[in-house]
């Protein structure tokens, strides 16, 4: 409950406005001191429920008859006419009870000046006792819990003139703005406005800006400011003066007035006592922000009816006063400097021109220049005088000379010298780098005017857009151009000053502080366009050249000294060590980078600027995006996942750009390099990475697309034939094929010109080293791959809906053979020794031979199908051919190599470059092969392509060119994809070709596929029980027998090793890698040596040196360490190529119902057992291999587990042979095999993934036996199986596999 107002007898209500709360500690309490005066004696109480539960009641304890109440600094006689208690009605939380009567003696009220300040006109406060009874009111209750219903609401304000006041220094802008509307329509503007109201405000408006109080400066002088603009033009100010000086005419002028009032109201003196320092800091600010507001009001602004001499002298004082508060502490210089600055340019933008330029030349000359620039301690000559000057004025003059044109008179000295110039520069560095103190993110008064001095208003097409400011072309005084300034300004300035760099030395002048770096950063993102707010220009972007963006702001030296070293600083994984500045850092690069972007800020063309701050960036840094882990060279670049058609054109011609760039850069690079090579292949990589970027681009519509798909494949053409001519051929002695010009005859075209070519003349001047070679060959191949898996998933484009991804696979490939042979053909010679030196032989000529074939086959069968497109079989064969011909491509693009190093042993590198290209000839042999074979009549039922066919891609899988290990880097990404299309090919055409006697799929092609996965041998393991751990053991007690035969203890130490170097040759792999401590104990070497040398010596005579046994017991350590390594090594890398080859079996499995009619039951079924006993065997060499996961290839046996499982559980099993046409009815035995070998899997195994494959594969089982008799025949294994569950306690199996059994398999 709370008190809001009194009501006297006549209806009248008084508003209090400081509000008396009753709360349980305090029974009436105020926020101010507020009191009720009495005189007589006669008690009255108010009851009011205390915020407990209880039932006590707070009684106010007063004194009745007349009363005093302070308002407004007046005493008003009010008499008590009732005692009674009043509640609130429902619906109001305003307690009105108490009725006041209003004296006769009431006097009138009188505002004297002393009262004024901080007194607060409307307060009301309250004197009392608290005391507690216990009464029991149930009406008090009722009341209360209404109250407690309802939600607070406030009253409207009886009097919102003088709360319009209080208002002004609320922190919530909106609400300043109504107070001060609210206060000048009450005084100045409404039907009720008088002049007594209008000289309180002022007066009010006058003392509120020295109040230190929220925002009541702010709200003060903004209001001052609409008060005397209102005032001077109703021509109400000599009244407002009459009324407040109480005289009959007025003596001065009203802008004379007005000063006059400002000065007594910010005098300093007024303060009685000891003076605080904040008291003092609140009166200097009170009068620069009286200052601005007259100032803002325009009402010094001249017009043909103003004179001249009055404006011009309250001008000249209240910059004299100005100048005042600038010398008087430091802290004021710069508001008191902005204050002087913007009195200057209200007459530099004024309408009347020749009235304001007499003004400014007299203020300029007769109280900046004397009072501000020239003082009797400065010196003068001019070097010594700026020397001197202080950044407020520097700022100073250099606003006045960015208007030089605004006078009429010459300007006197030293404004009639250049403050800012290429020579001045070095003497006001000093001063400039000390406005660093001034905080984030903004800036010294003194920049804004630098800025005003260099750059001028532009023409902006959106004016929502902040004001466009261009680099003037010439300084508006003396002869500099402003670019030269620009770049001495950030030189001394910023390199030197702030960030401590020395250009002469190349180094660190001296170190530079974090508030230096943060003032260089804020120059240099609001010199780069960044939008930024100015004390002088409000919200301007500054716009500077391409050139020097590139050369000048983002130099090399201050791109790694602002953001390289601050964002880079510290070490990885350690976010403490960090630098501070680094989240500045990363937000300026943010800003610029969208600052250039944005199209519409800027009128000169947007990709200049982009390209310009790229170049800019990768000469300080070509990582730099890596090391910064920003993208802001991509967001640069602009590679968006859409383009449009509008930004096509731009882009397209801003990424062609980009790209010639990256090869001047790289070829620079290549002829400049002595040791380290990083800086080449960074640019390789950035090369690569644009290259990939466009390929992943999409378009939004599919107009752009068709032109999108033109453009990313010339590009990725134009890129890769310049990996190629880098990385593989010395273009040396190339001929300039590009330079001749022929005369053609007249009707002929033009013949086109090979842009291999074209890459080949710009490598031909320069000599790419060894290891940027290897680099370029890696992300040569990895290209192509990109190319070719972005094509072969994407969309159907045709209007059947379907794409042939392999006929455009096989054009994009046989494209890059073709540069091949063009480079060949025009001079170039490959690095490749073995290669040059087999061209006198057949084996390359017919590899060249092959690839004619296939092409023929390719084009023959294409002809074919067009004449009969509803042809399946001269489809599949078509398909069938150009998969296999692209393998064949991919596999003849591996035999470029990159050559040799100075630094290898080249006779052993041949050696290798001789066995691959045996290798890869071997697999174009195999193919060609295979491809007679899908080719021809097929009446050769011995000859199975199919199998060819996996054969050849299973080797190629496994074999280095597979994993990327051949040491060309060669991609397994491209390989994999040129596996895919032949493999599916083969699979399409041998579905065609399968007939319900003979299918291509048959036990040799799923044994080959077993084979290649890891898991034949495993059939041989079925009485093995993988978990009995004895066979350790029992080779332990077999070397012991067999070093029982040797008395000699070194022959036992060799005898150790030839034991164990058999057991792994005879063993069985998984075997070996269930027992693999069968190795000799490393611990018990020296014991072993010294018990059986000691036993060899007589105990009387010591021969014996234990030095030999310890030497020999490390040697054995060592050899078998090393053995044990490349152990590991081989089965990691045996694991790998079982993964790769699981590629054959997912695309087998995949899409079965692509060729339905190669399945058959029988052999599907022969898959099961094998793959779950390899499943097994990795399942459980991952758990011996927790030690050194790296070494022993963790990950791999991981990866290719979890294939096994998915091909197991969600492939094989979930195949549906009954949908098959040629699934033969299975064969009793043969299921009741596989499930006797399987529930023997289940019985041993105590892992539940493993379990749960092999009963998904029972399940499989079940489902293809065709009658409910062969059911019941097989089914007595099942009939053991819940026998031995039920009855056998140390059983394995689980009841889950029954339940998986009713659920799946009910019948």
């Amino acid at each position: 409950m709370r008190l809001e107002s009194l009501k006297c007898s006549s209806g009248d209500s008084i508003q209090i406005r400081r509000i008396l709360y009753v709360t349980y500690s305090h029974c009436w309490s105020s926020r101010r001191g507020s009191h009720i005066e009495s005189s007589a004696p006669h008690p009255i109480s108010l009851h009011h429920k205390p915020l407990n539960s209880s039932r006590h009641k707070k009684v106010f304890h007063g004194w009745g008859g007349a009363r005093t109440i302070d308002f407004l600094g007046e005493p008003r006689n009010f008499k008590i006419l009732s005692k009674r208690n009043h509640h609130l009605p429902r619906g109001c939380n305003t307690f009105r009870g108490i009725e006041l009567k209003a004296s006769n003696r009431m006097r009138k009220r009188k505002i004297s000046n002393g009262d004024e300040g901080e007194s607060t006109g409307s307060e009301m406060e309250v004197d009392g006792e608290e005391k507690i009874e216990q009464i029991d009111d149930s009406d008090d209750d009722e009341d209360m819990e209404e109250e407690e219903e309802t939600p607070r609401s406030r009253t409207r304000d009886e009097n919102p003139f003088l709360d319009s006041f209080y208002g002004l220094s609320s922190g919530d802008a909106r609400e300043r703005s109504e107070a001060a509307q609210t206060m000048l329509h009450q005084c100045l503007l409404g039907p009720n406005a008088n002049m007594k109201d209008a000289s309180y405000a002022l007066r009010r408006l006058l003392n509120g800006l020295c109040s230190g109080r929220a925002a009541a400066r702010q709200g003060n002088a903004s209001a001052l400011a609409s008060f005397l603009k209102i005032s001077f033009h109703l021509q109400k100010v000599e009244t407002i003066q009459l009324e407040m000086n109480g005289e009959n005419e007025p003596t001065k002028t009203p802008l004379s007035f007005i000063r006059e009032r400002l000065l007594v109201a910010t005098d300093p003196t007024q303060i009685s006592g000891k003076k605080k320092g904040s008291e003092e800091r609140d009166y200097q600010f009170g009068r620069l922000f009286g200052i601005l507001a007259l100032v803002r009001s325009n009402v010094l602004l001249p017009n043909d009816d103003s004179d001249l001499s009055a404006i011009t002298a309250v001008a000249s004082d209240l910059l004299s006063d100005l100048a005042d508060l600038f010398w008087l502490k430091k802290w004021m210089r710069e508001p008191a400097a902005h204050g002087m600055t913007t009195l200057l340019k209200l007459f530099y933008e004024g309408r009347s021109k020749e009235k304001c330029k007499k003004v400014l030349d007299h203020v300029v000359s007769h109280v900046v220049i004397p009072k501000i620039l020239v003082t009797s301690t400065t010196g003068s000559d001019h070097k010594t005088l700026l020397e001197s000057f202080c950044a407020e004025q520097i700022g100073i003059a250099c606003f006045i000379q960015s208007h030089v044109d605004y006078h009429t008179q010459s300007l006197a000295y030293p404004l009639s010298r250049p403050t800012l110039s290429v020579e001045t520069v070095p003497l006001i560095s000093k001063a400039l780098a000390e406005t660093s103190a001034v905080v984030q993110p903004r800036t010294h008064f003194v920049w804004d005017s630098i800025w005003c001095y260099l750059f001028e208003t532009g023409t902006s097409s959106n004016s929502s857009q902040p004001k466009l400011k261009v680099l003037r072309k010439q300084c508006t005084m003396g002869d500099d151009s402003a670019v030269d300034l620009v770049e001495a300004i950030l030189g001394d300035v910023v390199m030197k000053r702030l960030l401590g760099i020395d250009n002469e030395k190349g180094s660190s002048a001296s170190k530079a502080t974090h508030e230096r770096r943060s003032l260089a950063m804020c120059i240099v993102k609001n010199i780069s366009g960044v939008p930024f707010m100015s004390s002088l220009s409000g919200p301007i972007c500054l716009f500077l050249g391409h050139d020097a963006m590139e050369n000048i702001v983002l130099a090399p030296a201050i791109v790694r000294r602002l953001f390289l070293d601050v964002i880079c600083a510290g070490k990885q994984n350690k976010k403490q060590s960090s630098h501070l500045l680094k989240p500045l850092a990363i937000e300026t690069l943010s800003a610029i980078s969208a600052a250039v972007v944005d199209e519409n800020a800027h009128p000169e063309t947007n990709n200049e600027r982009r390209l310009a701050c790229v170049r800019a960036l990768l000469k300080a840094e070509v990582r730099f995006d890596t090391r910064t882990k920003t993208s802001t060279i991509a967001d640069l670049v602009g590679f968006a996942d859409k383009v449009s058609g509008k930004t096509k054109d731009e882009l397209s011609s801003l990424w062609t750009r980009y790209f010639n760039f990256l090869e001047a850069q790289f070829l620079d690079k290549c002829s400049q390099i002595n040791e380290s090579t990083a800086e080449a292949t960074g640019y390789i990589e950035l090369m690569y990475s644009a290259a990939k970027g466009i390929i992943r681009m999409e378009a939004e519509d599919e107009d752009t697309a068709l032109a999108l798909k033109e453009y990313k494949d010339s590009t990725i053409r134009k890129a890769i034939d310049f990996l190629m001519a880098a990385a593989f051929f010395d273009c040396s002695e190339v001929d300039d094929v590009a330079g001749k010009r022929t005369k053609r005859k007249k009707g002929k075209k033009k013949a086109a010109h090979p842009e291999i070519l074209n890459s080949a003349a710009l490598v031909k001047s320069s000599s790419v080293p060894y290891a940027v070679r290897s680099v370029i060959s890696l992300r040569f191949f990895s290209l192509i791959s990109d190319f070719v898996h972005n094509q072969s998933h994407q969309k159907a484009e045709s209007s059947k809906g379907t794409t042939e991804k392999d006929s455009m696979t096989l054009l994009f490939l046989s494209t890059i053979s073709k540069s091949w042979k063009t480079l060949e053909s025009s001079g170039a010679k490959t690095y490749d020794s073995t290669v040059e030196s087999e061209k006198a032989d057949s084996p390359a000529e017919d590899v060249h031979v092959i690839l004619q074939e296939l092409e023929k086959s390719v084009a023959a069968l294409t002809a074919l199908q067009k004449k009969d497109p509803d042809n399946s079989l001269v489809e599949a064969k078509k398909r069938c051919c150009t998969g296999i011909a692209v393998l064949a491509h991919t596999l003849y693009l591996h035999r470029l190599r990159c050559g040799t190093s100075d630094e290898i042993d080249i006779d052993n590198l041949d050696a290798d470059g001789e066995d691959d290209e045996e290798e890869i000839c071997s697999a174009l042999e195999g193919l060609k092969d295979v491809t007679e074979d899908f080719l021809g009549d097929g009446n050769d039922d011995d000859s199975n392509p199919l199998l060819g066919l996996s054969e050849s891609c299973a080797n190629i899988l496994s074999s280095p060119l597979g994993s990327g290990d051949i040491g060309r880097g060669a991609s397994p990404k491209l390989v994999r994809e040129a596996v895919k299309f032949a493999w599916l090919g083969g699979l399409r055409l041998a579905s065609v070709l399968a007939t319900e006697d003979r299918t291509l799929l048959d036990n040799e092609v799923v044994d080959t596929l077993i084979d290649a996965i890891g898991a034949s041998g495993s059939t041989k393991e079925d009485e093995m029980d993988d978990d009995d751990v004895d066979g350790a053991s029992d080779s332990d007690e077999e070397d012991e027998d067999s070093e029982s035969d040797e008395e000699n203890v070194f022959a036992k130490a060799t005898n150790l090793l030839d034991d164990s170097e058999h057991m792994e040759e005879d063993v069985p792999e998984t075997k070996i890698e269930e027992e693999s401590d069968v190795e000799v104990d490393e611990t018990k070497l020296q014991s072993m040596l010294e018990e059986e040398s000691d036993a060899s010596v007589s105990s009387d005579i010591l021969e014996h040196h234990e030095g030999a046994d310890a030497a020999l017991a490390k040697l054995i350590k060592l050899k078998q360490g090393a053995r044990k390594a490349g152990k590991l090594a081989r089965e990691k890398i045996e694991i790998s190529n079982q993964l790769r080859c699981t590629f054959l079996l997912d695309l087998l499995f995949g899409r079965p119902d692509a060729w339905s009619n190669l399945f058959r039951s029988d052999i599907v079924l022969r898959l099961l057992l094998p793959m779950l006993k390899h499943r097994k065997t990795i399942e459980k060499s991952l758990d011996k291999a927790t030690e050194n996961r790296a070494k022993s290839g963790f990950g791999e046996r991981r990866a290719l587990l979890d294939k096994l499982t998915s091909l197991l559980k969600l492939k094989i099993c979930k195949l549906k042979l009954s949908s098959m046409p040629f699934a033969t009815l299975t064969d009793v035995d043969t299921a009741s095999t596989v499930l006797e070998g399987i529930l023997g899997e289940l019985k041993r195994t105590t892992n539940k993934d493993h379990a749960s494959c092999c009963s998904a594969a029972i399940v499989f089982v079940l489902r293809t036996i065709p009658t409910a008799q062969d059911a019941v025949t097989i089914g007595s294994a099942l009939g053991a199986a819940v026998e031995e569950w039920s009855t056998k306690r140390t059983t394995r199996l689980e009841s889950s596999l029954f339940d998986h059994l009713i659920e799946h398999v009910p019948r």
